[in-house]
């Protein structure tokens, strides 16, 4: 839509128009063109840093109790994911393999010496800061894994996991591929929830950890679909 439309539709003058369509640009939720704006790729999927510090509490607890159950000596292939990030940070005294085609996942693995953190390179894709496309799928294709840990923006009984993009999705069913066992991280606001992009039905999941807020009904549909769910207290 153009300036004069929105001044119109909503009654409010044009500068004012102006200074909220820069607002939304700077959040990412649309991009400005001459005269107006239009809707961005993926316009529900929130800015990076929107994700970081959504359920963050959730996020951190999950995170903790996800790490403390990794053992050393593992190799463990990573996603993006600010529950992923939540994960990373509290692996530091942990001696493991870390493959990821994450920045923001690597940064956190960064200052730990007894981790070995391998890092896919590709195409980044500054809405999750995950690296895409032939390089990273090549690079992941090259490890047999012990853990895939899988950070999702949609679980559903009957829809599985899902993400925004077909290459995420791609890269995160080239984890699961090649992992003895799957766990997912997830807060609870992403169960029952279902996004464009299918990862892998949900029987592919060994392990679901999630937060004290998921639902009683949620709970019992998860472990009667055969997944161990771990849910953690605040």
């Amino acid at each position: 839509m153009d300036v004069d439309e929105l001044a119109e539709m909503l009654q409010v003058s044009r500068p004012t128009v102006r200074r909220d369509l820069h607002e939304m640009q700077e959040k990412g939720y649309l991009r400005r063109t001459h005269g107006g704006a239009t809707v961005v790729e993926n316009a529900d999927e929130l800015p990076f840093q929107s994700k970081v510090s959504a359920y963050l509490v959730e996020k951190r607890a999950i995170g903790a109790a996800t790490a403390s159950m990794m053992t050393d000596g593992k190799v463990i292939g990573c996603t993006g994911g600010t529950t992923v990030m939540q994960v990373m940070k509290a692996l530091k005294d942990k001696r493991l393999t870390v493959i990821t085609n994450a920045v923001n996942v690597a940064m956190e693995l960064a200052p730990f010496p007894s981790l070995e953190v391998i890092v896919t390179g590709g195409t980044l894709r500054t809405r999750s800061y995950e690296m895409v496309g032939h390089i990273a799928e090549r690079t992941i294709r090259g490890y047999h894994l012990d853990i895939a840990l899988i950070g999702v923006d949609g679980l559903d009984l009957h829809h599985g996991l899902s993400t925004f993009t077909d290459a995420e999705a791609y890269a995160a069913a080239l984890y699961i591929d090649h992992a003895r066992e799957v766990w997912v991280v997830a807060d609870h606001s992403k169960i029952g929830k279902t996004v464009p992009a299918l990862i892998a039905p949900l029987s592919r999941v060994s392990r679901l950890i999630t937060d004290w807020n998921i639902t009683a009904d949620q709970a019992f549909a998860i472990r009667d679909a055969g997944i161990e769910l771990i849910i953690v207290e605040p």
